[in-house]
C-alpha cells in the first residue's frame, strides 16, 4: 500500500506539469458529466502536436505506476497463496491425526445416512463410514460395513427401541443414549451403549462395549444380596426375590409356604464354645436347610441366627414335612459329632394362599409370631416336666407290656417255690 500511494503522487504531479491550463480550466462539472466533449477533444488536439514529449513521460509514468500495482497486486497474491498453502497443509495434518484417531479409538464409530421411503419416512439406515472398532464389534472388516443397511446387519425392526431413538435423533435433533442388550450372533459382545448425535443429514453413533461393566455390576450386587458367612440370599436379597416369586405365585394360582427358623441357645453355644464355633454352627444349618429343601425354594439369612424359607408351590400340609426333614438334617449333624455342642432350631411358618393380597413385611412378622409361640410353648413344657421330675413323689416310670409279662412271670415261679398254708404239715 506505500508503494501504491508513491505512484499515484506521482501521477497527479506529473499531470500538474504537462496538462495545460486550458485543459485544467474547464468545468469540473462539464468533463465529468461530458456535456462538452467538443471541448475536451480541441484541448487535447492542441497539446499533441506542442508538447509530445509530454505525452510520452505521462504514458511512461502510467506504465510504471500499472507496473508497480501489478508487482505489489503479484506480492499480496503470493502471500495469500501461501498462506492458503501452509492453513491447508494445517487443515489436512488435522484431518490425517482426527481420522487416526477415529480409527484408533476404542468405541466403535459409525456414520449413518437414513434411507427414507416414497413418503419420506425412514426405514432404515446406511453405514457410510465404520472404524476399526466398529468392525470389530460387528464381526465384520470396515470397508465391508461401508453401504450394508443398519437393519440388516444388526438384526433391528422398525419397532425396536433403538431404531426409534436414531429416527428421533435424525429428524428432531436429539441426542440418543441408551444401553441394549444385544446377539452374539451379530454383535461380538452381550451389552451395548449406544450413542447417537446428528451430523447434518445424517448420524455420528458410538458403539460402546459394556459387558466387563454389566457382569461387574451383577457381581456387586450378587455380593450385596448375598451373606458372606453362610453363601445364603441375606435379608435384602429375600425380600427382592421373594417378593418376585409370589407375585409368580399368585399369576399361577399356586399357595406357598413361609418359614421363619430361630437357632435354639444360640448365645449359649457363642459364649461357652467362641464365636468361630458359633460362625460354624449358623454354616452347617445353612447347609442342612439346602439338603433338606428343595432347589427351587428360596433360603436366606435374615441375620443373627434367624433363617427364612420360602417354599413355592407348596400346600399347608406340607408344612410339617418340611419341619420334620430339618430336624432329620440336624439330627444327623448331631449325631455326627461335627460341632462341640448340638443344635436345634425353632420353626414358625405361615400358609400363603394364592389369593393373599399381604406385603412380605406381614406374612415374615406372621411367621415370626409362630416362632415365638412355638418357643414358648416348648419353654412352659420343659418347665412343667423340671417341675414334676424334682417334685417328692415322683411317678413311676411307666412299663411296656413286654416287661409287665416278664415281671409276672418272675412272680408266678417266686410263689410256685414257697409253701402254702394248706400243705399238709410232716409228722
Amino acid at each position: 500500500m506505500p508503494f501504491l500511494s508513491c505512484c499515484l503522487v506521482v501521477v497527479v504531479a506529473l499531470l500538474a506539469l504537462v496538462v495545460p491550463a486550458e485543459l485544467l480550466a474547464l468545468p469540473l462539472t462539464e468533463v465529468a458529466t461530458a456535456t462538452r466533449p467538443d471541448l475536451v477533444v480541441d484541448a487535447t488536439w492542441r497539446l499533441l502536436p506542442a508538447a509530445p514529449g509530454a505525452f510520452l513521460a505521462l504514458s511512461a509514468t502510467a506504465g510504471l505506476a500499472a507496473l508497480g500495482l501489478t508487482a505489489h497486486n503479484a506480492m499480496v497474491l503470493r502471500t495469500q497463496s501461501v498462506q492458503q498453502a501452509r492453513d491447508l497443509e494445517a487443515l489436512q495434518a488435522r484431518e490425517r491425526r482426527l481420522r487416526l484417531t477415529v480409527h484408533e479409538a476404542e468405541d466403535g464409530l459409525l456414520h449413518l445416512e437414513p434411507v427414507r421411503d416414497a413418503r419420506g419416512d425412514i426405514i432404515d439406515f446406511e453405514i457410510v463410514e465404520a472404524n476399526a472398532r466398529a468392525g470389530a464389534l460387528l464381526r465384520r472388516e470396515p470397508l465391508m460395513l461401508v453401504g450394508r443397511r443398519v437393519r440388516d446387519t444388526v438384526g433391528l425392526s422398525s419397532d425396536d427401541e433403538l431404531f426409534r431413538g436414531l429416527a428421533a435423533a435424525v429428524e428432531l435433533g436429539t441426542v440418543y443414549r441408551g444401553e441394549r442388550r444385544v446377539h452374539p450372533r451379530y454383535v461380538a459382545t452381550s451389552w451395548l451403549l449406544v450413542r447417537a448425535v446428528r451430523v447434518d443429514q445424517g448420524l455420528a453413533v458410538t458403539l460402546s462395549d459394556i459387558a466387563e461393566r454389566k457382569r461387574e455390576a451383577r457381581r456387586l450386587r450378587r455380593a450385596s444380596l448375598v451373606d458372606p458367612l453362610t453363601s445364603l440370599v441375606n435379608r435384602r436379597g429375600f425380600l427382592d426375590i421373594a417378593n418376585e416369586q409370589l407375585a409368580s405365585a399368585r399369576r399361577l394360582q399356586q399357595e406357598a409356604v413361609l418359614f421363619y427358623l430361630d437357632c435354639d441357645d444360640f448365645k449359649g453355644i457363642n459364649d461357652g464354645f467362641g464365636h468361630a464355633v458359633g460362625d460354624r454352627a449358623l454354616t452347617e444349618i445353612a447347609r442342612a436347610l439346602r439338603a433338606a429343601l428343595r432347589e427351587t425354594d428360596v433360603i436366606a439369612r435374615l441375620g443373627g441366627d434367624e433363617f427364612a424359607v420360602l417354599a413355592l408351590d407348596t400346600v399347608g400340609s406340607c408344612a410339617d414335612t418340611i419341619r420334620s426333614r430339618v430336624n432329620a438334617r440336624l439330627d444327623a449333624l448331631n449325631r455326627a459329632h461335627v460341632l462341640p455342642a448340638s443344635v436345634s432350631v425353632t420353626i414358625g411358618h405361615v400358609v400363603i394362599p394364592a389369593t393373599e393380597t399381604r406385603a412380605l413385611a406381614d406374612l415374615l412378622h406372621e411367621a415370626d409370631c409362630d416362632l415365638l409361640h412355638r418357643k414358648a410353648t416348648r419353654r412352659i413344657a420343659r418347665k412343667a416336666m423340671a417341675a414334676i421330675m424334682a417334685s417328692p413323689v415322683a411317678p413311676r416310670p411307666r412299663q411296656s407290656t413286654r416287661d409287665r409279662r416278664r415281671n409276672a412271670s418272675a412272680a408266678q415261679t417266686t410263689s410256685g417255690n414257697r409253701p402254702t398254708n394248706n400243705a399238709p404239715i410232716a409228722a
